[in-house]
């Protein structure tokens, strides 16, 4: 579970055109290409913006880019979390690619969790030998006033060498991306 604050007032803004920027809603880029709050390999905290905001763009690393905006564009997804994926360093682990998804109501999550798992099974059939493997796991998110059911869409390796990761994501998560873009 993972705590969200004003998660509500996040859903609401989502779809608004109009929304204002908070001055706290900043984020820097380290050089190994992690957006964050402070701009390092380490921190794990970054700003949630929504859709419409001016930055929403350019806070979502490069790598994930393109899936991020085709999930909101093709499905209509709320977006709220994601990351390219990053090698270990001294002061990290390694972080696996992956997009943080928040359905509306529970209509939608279940709704999204199929079509997406139909994506995800398809894309691993395809790429079968590949040791990286897109895998949709739940999770819940915690706000002052409510609790909701969440899910991250992974791009996990079955195996533990990170080089071997960062060398077959691509393939994989492009594959994945061509289905997400191609559906109507």
């Amino acid at each position: 579970m993972t705590y969200f604050s004003g998660l509500q007032e996040f859903i609401a803004s989502w779809d608004d055109r109009f929304v204002e920027e908070n001055p706290a809603e900043t984020f820097r880029e380290s050089p190994l290409g992690n957006i964050n709050t402070d701009g390092t390999a380490a921190c794990a905290d970054s700003p949630i913006l929504s859709k419409y905001h001016r930055k929403f763009k350019k806070s979502i690393e490069p790598g994930v880019r393109d899936l991020t905006i085709a999930l909101i564009l093709k499905l209509n997804c709320i977006t709220y979390s994601s990351c390219q994926g990053h090698l270990s360093t001294s002061k990290s682990q390694m972080r696996p690619r992956y997009v943080g998804i928040l359905p509306r109501d529970l209509t939608e999550y279940h709704s999204l969790l199929e079509q997406l798992k139909t994506v995800a099974d398809l894309t691993n059939t395809r790429l079968a030998q590949n040791p990286v493997q897109v895998v949709l796991t739940p999770d819940t998110l915690e706000s002052e006033n409510c609790v909701m059911p969440c899910f991250n869409l992974f791009f996990i390796s079955q195996s533990a060498d990170e080089a071997t990761y960062f060398q077959e994501v691509e393939a994989v998560y492009q594959t994945f991306l061509k289905l997400v873009s191609d559906r109507v």
